[in-house]
């Protein structure tokens, strides 16, 4: 069974994927961006994809993602946030450091789709015609 990880806040939405996933992947929610770096550098982690709940993408979240992709470069990393035009950082720099955007509020079934994408994508040295992350929204 897959494993993925969930990092989020909100209990309310860890528990909604807990639940919607349950039985099709192994879920690991983690609550720090330091419990997050603590489980994933573990040798017996099989993490294979990574949601970020970010409220509003900072520059720190920005930094904790940039160093999650250097320590783990085959780690796939979806980045799930509410989508405003002005934002903390620039959205084109937030989609080069990510594999996936989903926009709030997003539908479980969704989420479950871009991951397929991701799980199915080519390795990472492997050549690839379209480097740009999965969205779910035109803009990116």
């Amino acid at each position: 069974m897959k494993q993925i990880c969930i990092y989020t806040e909100d209990t309310d939405l860890a528990e909604s994927f807990r639940l919607f996933f349950e039985g099709k992947y192994h879920i690991e929610l983690i609550r720090t961006t330091s419990e997050a770096e603590q489980y994933l550098n573990d040798p017996a982690c099989e993490c294979r994809a990574f949601i970020y709940d970010a409220i509003n993408p900072s520059d720190e979240d920005l930094e904790f993602i940039k160093r999650m992709k250097s320590k783990f470069p085959a780690l796939n990393i979806m980045v799930c946030y509410v989508y405003f035009e002005e934002k903390h950082i620039s959205e084109t720099l937030l989609a080069s450091q990510v594999d996936a955007i989903i926009y709030k509020p997003f539908d479980l079934g969704e989420v479950d789709r871009q991951l397929q994408k991701l799980f199915t994508k080519p390795p990472i040295n492997a050549p690839t015609v379209n480097q740009t992350p999965i969205s779910t929204h035109n803009s990116v």
